[in-house]
């Protein structure tokens, strides 16, 4: 038979080793304001622990003391909620945060001042410490794809453990209370809360780490000074893209070089050479669509992905591109630069299993409008068998796209300019 004495000790010196691990965490990482919170949140539900250590389980607490222990368990799961919210990054809410915790315990002690039953106080203490955990659950519902994480539904698990104990207890207090009143009932009960606690606070930590671990592949997989994708971003986007779709899809390669680029490093120097890749990098997002793959290929070259499009279409958005970056001038150290690229395309041939043979002819595109002058676009077409490589043989496609461009519409002009 399990002791309650026993499950009390165990309950107060779990909740403190997660509280201690918060507040350690917290010193080492004081930005994450979320430790804190949660570290509060278990030292409000171990002082009321500590306050209920002498009272026999099972026998209703006086007014006053009732009040303040409610209060301080509402206060657990009200931090609860604002740590929960600081870590999605939405703001905390204070006055929300103390109202879930004093209408958790107050309402108790004014009823029983006012001479009416403890189930009705019960009540209103159970009711309002399951509307936090609703809020708690709520928020850990609402996070959008983008940040969705794993490890969130250990401690969904928790909290809806609570909750549906909290929902029964109202039941039961109104139609089994004499059940309540039973040692077992209160070994299990300690038995539970000891079970959802852990869940909820090592699913805590396991949410931290999955986020850093993410958060560390995602930097592997962008250029930090442009904020697109790196050469390994942009094949881990093609392989999730190929594992979602059950045949190879139809799409066509850009590859953009911004001309002269050395003699805007030489004249501006590497800043206004990183302004010029930042802003070309910004041009590029708004002509493209969300599906598209844009990356900094390597140094001044950039490598789109279109998705879904053939060469009249790709052929468009190359041009489109052109013309954006040429239309405006960049703003570097205070002068207005004119900046322009020369755009390579090609379409993956069906039968290619990836894109490195249209790739190699998207750059001898490139190549050949470099060559014929910059400030164009060249499509290249595959041609028989697919190549392992023609950056050597350096092919020349047909130029001149632009004259072809005035039979194509173009919708859409780019969302910002940014200088």
């Amino acid at each position: 038979m399990l002791d309650f004495d026993t499950l009390q000790v165990a309950s107060i010196s779990s909740r403190l080793a997660f509280a201690l691990v918060f507040f350690v965490t917290l010193l080492r990482n004081p930005r994450e304001i979320y430790f804190g919170v949660w570290a509060g949140a278990l030292c409000s539900s171990l002082t009321a622990s500590f306050l209920m250590v002498a009272d026999p389980p099972g026998i209703p607490l006086n007014a006053v003391k009732g009040s303040v222990v409610y209060v301080l368990y509402g206060a657990s799961l009200a931090l609860s909620w604002a740590g929960l919210r600081l870590f999605y990054g939405r703001p905390a809410r204070i006055p929300q945060v103390v109202a879930l915790a004093l209408g958790s315990g107050l309402p108790y002690g004014i009823l029983l001042g006012a001479g009416a039953s403890v189930a009705w106080g019960l009540t209103t203490v159970f009711g309002g410490i399951a509307l936090s955990t609703a809020s708690c659950i709520f928020e850990i519902l609402r996070t959008p794809a983008s940040i969705r994480l794993w490890t969130q539904y250990i401690v969904l698990l928790g909290f809806g453990g609570y909750l549906f104990v909290f929902l029964l207890t109202i039941g039961v207090i109104h139609f089994a209370s004499e059940r309540l009143a039973s040692p077992e009932q209160g070994v299990y009960a300690l038995l539970f809360d000891l079970w959802c606690g852990v869940f909820i606070q090592v699913g805590y930590l396991a949410m931290v780490n999955e986020r850093a671990q993410l958060k560390l592949s995602r930097l592997a997989e962008t250029d930090p000074l442009t904020g697109l994708a790196n050469r390994r971003g942009l094949f881990a986007a093609m392989r999730r893209r190929a594992g979602r779709m059950p045949a190879p899809p139809r799409c066509a390669i850009l590859l953009a070089d911004i001309d002269h680029f050395k003699s805007i490093n030489d004249t501006h120097g590497h800043e206004g050479g990183d302004a010029v890749l930042i802003g070309f990098a910004e041009r590029l997002r708004n002509v493209m669509r969300k599906d598209d793959v844009i990356a900094r290929w390597g140094g001044e070259e950039f490598l789109i992905v279109l998705d879904q499009a053939d060469s009249i279409a790709a052929i468009a958005v190359a041009e489109r591109l052109r013309r954006t970056a040429a239309g405006q001038p960049f703003a570097v150290n205070g002068a207005a630069v004119t900046v322009t690229a020369s755009i390579g395309v090609s379409v993956v041939a069906v039968g290619e299993g990836g894109i490195e043979p249209a790739l190699s002819r998207a750059d001898a595109a490139l190549y050949a409008a470099k060559r014929d002058g910059r400030n164009r676009v060249c499509l290249d077409r595959p041609s028989g068998p697919p190549q392992p490589d023609s950056r050597s043989a350096r092919a020349e496609p047909p130029c001149g796209c632009r004259g072809v461009m005035d039979a194509v519409p173009i919708g859409g002009q780019p969302r910002s300019e940014l200088a």
